[in-house]
């Protein structure tokens, strides 16, 4: 009672909670919206900013591709307008014929100039007449101090095509993040095409030239600009958004840790879950104040039921709770009903068992005189062979009567039919098998089997020795549970060879397993002892056992 009055009060309470839980996921799909498009607009702010720079490098390369002191080839004339030019950045100026430096500006006027080969990737952009962003370049060295990004212009220098670089190192693009007022629990990053780092937002000393993780660059490979889950290359795991600038193919990452995402959410979302709490817990009291005496009074109600099982009278009281008196005097007018009830039933058993003692008692006297009747008729039995064998039989049959009666004829278990039938060798028997209820007809019917098989043994098989042994042993078929299994051996008795022709005992087998049990016996007859195999089902119909009775007689 008390469970269910709460689930009452959880029934009023929990769809105001659902509603509060709805509430509190459409405001974390909503936070999480919020964080993705702040993180949108950042990548595309960087793109711009980025973008604005290497649109300053390519404007001091458009200056300088006009020179006339270029054109003409006056190269000194033309390194002079280049440091001027760059006088004050943090970047330089680089002017390339071939597989050697003409002028840099990084370097101290008249300092010798390094014999560097362009790569041919950049060749071919100059060739084609297209002024291009590089990617990262690191030295061959390893040595991440040295990296530098070029723009390159093609110009032509005295009738020769040369390539004009703007050349900055990728700490000319750190300050970009400042600008960008970047948080410092985000983490922003500036990739090239090849999708190596660039600049990073922090620890750019560590991850310089690195390439971003597995799911970043599925996910840049996907589209131009995007959300997605991901994790830094420190292993932090971040809800990542990212754009790729359509003028350089460079792309830029910011992510926010997803830690922050969830203190966030969990911050918005408090106060609806305190408000869920406080009114499961106002509920919950509610209902448990309310049905404490309802529960003490229907404790009352199962101490009465207790009474009437142990057949108790029980007694009508009033009670504050109609409903609860009302079950009370239902309960006394049952115990009284069933205290008559079992006294009826205990008087219908009495003369059930004195009927069936009588039946047990008239069909033992009927067996007796069929018995006193053939020893009149046949004689004594020098002058009738058969005349032992049939007492033995007759007095078989009054046993499975004795052990039948004392279960009031309800059946009675394969092994204690086993165990009566073979009693004067039980010294010299193994049985083994599980407990398997016979019905009384199959009951009967075994007890003549087994009476025929023990009787046989007794006088001519493995009991008729004193080393013979009988092994017993059942099974029921799993896949088929009312079929059942019994294998009979000897051993230790004396050679055992066919007989010339069937027995009376071999055909009441037969007989009897076909007609009265559905089922057959295999017999072998080896040299070191007789084995039989009966198979028989354990469910016969009445009906079944009374049309096959023809059956039976005439096979015997």
């Amino acid at each position: 009672m008390r469970r269910r009055l709460l689930l009452m009060a959880l029934s009023l309470v929990v769809p105001a909670v659902l509603f509060m839980a709805l509430l509190a996921r459409a405001e974390f799909g909503e936070s999480r919206a919020r964080y993705e498009r702040q993180l949108i607009a950042t990548t595309r702010a960087l793109v711009l900013a980025t973008d604005r720079q290497i649109g300053q490098g390519q404007s001091i390369l458009q200056t300088l591709a006009v020179s006339p002191a270029l054109i003409s080839g006056d190269i000194p004339a033309f390194e002079r307008q280049a440091r001027a030019a760059v006088q004050g950045g943090d970047g330089w100026i680089v002017l390339i014929d071939g597989d050697r430096q003409l002028v840099n500006t990084h370097l101290a006027p008249g300092a010798p100039l390094p014999r560097v080969r362009l790569p041919d990737d950049r060749w071919r952009t100059i060739r084609a007449g297209r002024t291009s962003v590089s990617n990262l370049m690191l030295p061959k060295d390893g040595g991440k101090a040295a990296a530098f990004v070029s723009i390159d212009m093609p110009v032509i220098v005295d009738g020769r095509l040369h390539d004009l670089a703007y050349v900055q190192t990728p700490q000319a693009f750190s300050t970009i993040f400042t600008s960008q007022t970047i948080p410092h629990s985000w983490t922003a990053s500036i990739v090239d095409r090849n999708a190596a780092l660039v600049a990073r937002s922090k620890d750019i000393d560590r991850f310089l030239g690195h390439t971003v993780t597995g799911d970043m660059r599925e996910a840049m490979a996907r589209g131009n600009e995007g959300v997605t889950l991901s994790h830094t290359l420190d292993g932090t795991p971040t809800l990542s958004a990212f754009s790729r600038s359509s003028t350089s193919g460079w792309a830029f990452i910011v992510g926010v840790p997803r830690t922050e995402l969830s203190r966030a959410n969990w911050s918005s979302m408090g106060g609806l879950t305190l408000a869920s709490l406080m009114l499961l817990v106002i509920g919950a009291a509610v209902a448990l104040a309310v049905s404490r005496e309802i529960s003490a009074a229907v404790r009352g109600l199962g101490a009465d039921a207790k009474a009437v099982a142990a057949g108790e009278e029980i007694a009508v009281i009033q009670d504050r709770f109609q409903e609860i008196a009302e079950v009370r005097a239902a309960l006394h007018d049952a115990s009284v009903q069933l205290r008559a009830r079992e006294a009826q039933e205990l008087r219908a058993h009495q003369r059930q068992q004195l009927m069936i003692n009588e039946l047990n008692h008239r069909v033992k006297n009927s067996l007796f005189t069929v018995q006193s009747l053939a020893r009149q008729s046949l004689g004594r039995p020098a002058d009738t062979p058969g005349l032992p064998a049939f007492n033995e039989r007759i007095m078989a049959l009054a046993r499975a009567h004795d052990l039948l009666t004392r279960s009031v004829w309800e059946g009675a278990d394969l092994q204690e039919i086993l165990e009566e039938t073979l009693e004067p060798y039980l010294d010299r028997t193994i049985l083994a098998g599980p407990s398997v209820a016979l019905t009384p007809n199959a009951a009967l019917a075994l007890s003549m089997v087994f009476h025929e098989l023990g009787t046989n043994a007794g006088k001519y098989g493995a009991l008729s020795l004193p080393g013979g042994m009988v092994t017993v042993v059942w099974h029921v078929d799993p896949g088929a549970p009312h079929r059942l299994t019994l294998h009979w051996e000897e051993r230790g008795g004396p050679p055992v060879s066919p007989p010339a022709r069937k027995g009376f005992g071999s055909r009441l087998i037969a007989a009897t397993l076909k007609s009265d049990l559905a089922g057959e016996a295999r017999i072998d007859y080896r040299p070191s002892g007789l084995v039989c195999v009966l198979t028989l089902s354990l469910r016969r119909t009445d009906e079944e056992e009374a049309g096959d009775e023809a059956d039976r007689q005439a096979d015997i």
